[in-house]
């Protein structure tokens, strides 16, 4: 395995030197230090889109979507991961069929952690079972592999039938945080990028400790105790962007304080809790824990948008006045589901193409 080993712990101005000094435009400064006083601005989603899309998802016994956790889109088709299972539609709405099944079968899922379309594929990431399962985009079972070996607490899929797992810190010399990069053989490569934090006391078990988002064909990574957004190139990690943070710096030392100080205690009140939620050509989406944040790359600011979307017959008029996005997906769209006016109505997604 190679080891790219980086120090995360660098103080702001030298990872900001560092950016500068990479190819062609050196890293983003993201500057975040006064977000949590931004007003929130209540803009037409139409302000920064080049077109908005609305979906009424079809309605029957079969297609009655539940919470929705994700929506993706791919080749002409929106593939649903809810609570109570992945459905999939045409671009228009219309009902075509769902993907896999809960259960403890070999084609079964027992917990689904993650959906990842690919061409006419479909990959359910089972973190329960720990197995990945991959069928056709019409609902036929191809094949799966299990990797309950390998403790991983969060994933994302790296193309052509491989993924990436985090291993988080827990305090002991053999579980060190890293990156694998991993397949139906088994770990292929990964990135050890940092030592254990503390060796002598119990860290705390969070999920999304680490964030994955496409930019095109580029994944973006981020760890929730540092400061730096990487892409991830030959499975290795290249910085990216910076977020300035003044005091609410992120500190990977935190946590293993907190462990001391009991459960009672908030990780979170002497430093800021930023996950990554997406990157378009403009803008970078991020969630900063009460909050979500697009940073504008060509204005170099932060905003706290609420979106009005346009008058659609189809959507619930209260919801059309408060809308906020779930992401940015890989190709540059801001995607999000709303309520539908008709409350026995399935709910209705709304994707936008945002400007340049």
């Amino acid at each position: 395995m190679k080891h790219a080993t980086l120090f995360l712990s660098l103080l702001f101005c030298i990872l900001v030197i560092s950016c500068h000094r990479q190819q062609q435009g050196g890293c983003l400064v993201i500057d975040l230090v006064n977000h949590k006083s931004l007003p929130t601005e209540q803009i037409a989603l139409s302000d920064i889109s080049e077109s908005i899309q609305i979906i009424r998802l079809e309605t029957s016994d079969s297609s009655l979507v539940g919470s929705v956790r994700s929506i993706k889109s791919e080749a002409g088709k929106l593939f649903i991961h809810a609570s109570n299972g992945v459905f999939v539609f045409d671009i228009y709405g219309k009902f075509l069929n769902t993907v896999g099944s809960k259960g403890r079968g070999p084609k079964e899922y027992v917990g689904l952690y993650a959906i990842y379309p690919e061409d006419d594929i479909v990959w359910l990431l089972d973190d329960s079972g720990k197995k990945a399962l991959k069928y056709t985009d019409s609902g036929t079972f191809l094949e799966s592999f299990d990797f309950e070996k390998l403790r991983f607490t969060d994933y994302y899929y790296s193309g052509s039938d491989a993924f990436i797992g985090f291993v988080p810190d827990q305090g002991q010399s053999h579980t060190d945080i890293m990156l694998a990069f991993f397949d139906a053989t088994g770990i292929i490569d990964s990135v050890l990028y940092k030592k254990p934090i503390r060796g002598d006391v119990m860290q705390r078990f969070l999920y999304d400790e680490a964030t994955f988002a496409y930019h095109g064909a580029q994944i973006k990574y981020k760890y929730l105790f540092n400061d730096t957004i990487y892409h991830i190139k030959d499975n290795e990690l290249h910085s990216n962007m910076v977020l300035h943070l003044g005091e609410g710096k992120a500190n990977e030392h935190a946590r293993a304080d907190a462990a001391n100080k009991g459960l009672n205690y908030d990780l979170f009140q002497d430093m800021d809790l930023i996950r990554l939620l997406g990157e378009s050509s403009r803008y970078v989406y991020l969630h900063t824990g009460n909050a979500k944040i697009f940073w504008d790359k060509r204005e170099r600011k932060a905003h706290k948008w609420g979106f009005t979307l346009p008058n659609d017959k189809r959507i619930d008029p209260e919801e059309a006045k408060k809308f906020i996005p779930d992401y940015i997906d890989k190709y540059g769209n801001l995607t999000g589901v709303t309520t539908s006016a008709n409350p026995e109505n399935n709910q209705v997604i709304v994707i936008a193409k945002l400007k340049q």
